[in-house]
């Protein structure tokens, strides 16, 4: 269970997420979950500059739940996460469409 995970994104079909439309239901998310305001910030690095670097205790399980969030509020938009924790094992890569994960590989490490 990872506390810092740096993670990749890229859309796989050419559409992409502003997340900026979705900031104010994100708040509420995060907020939901005991999350601090400042995850909103790594979230739209992630979905505009393609990383970022999370401070999450829970690591990829939470990161996960708020990927798959986006990807419902975006059902159409295809993308890919790759995230590494602090271990070396600990690599995990998601793909989302509709709020359901397409494809997952990882974590390799217990969580």
């Amino acid at each position: 269970m990872s506390y810092y995970t740096f993670a990749n994104l890229q859309y796989l079909d050419g559409e992409t997420i502003d997340l900026s439309e979705l900031n104010g239901d994100l708040l509420k998310l995060l907020d939901e979950n005991g999350l601090h305001h400042d995850v909103s910030k790594d979230m739209a690095n992630l979905f505009s500059k393609g990383e970022a670097f999370f401070n999450l205790y829970g690591g990829s399980a939470i990161l996960e739940h708020l990927l798959r969030w986006v990807s419902t509020q975006r059902p159409f938009v295809v993308f890919g996460v790759q995230g590494r924790g602090e271990e070396l094992r600990d690599v995990w890569v998601r793909e989302f469409q509709g709020g359901a994960v397409q494809f997952e590989q990882g974590p390799f490490v217990d969580e």
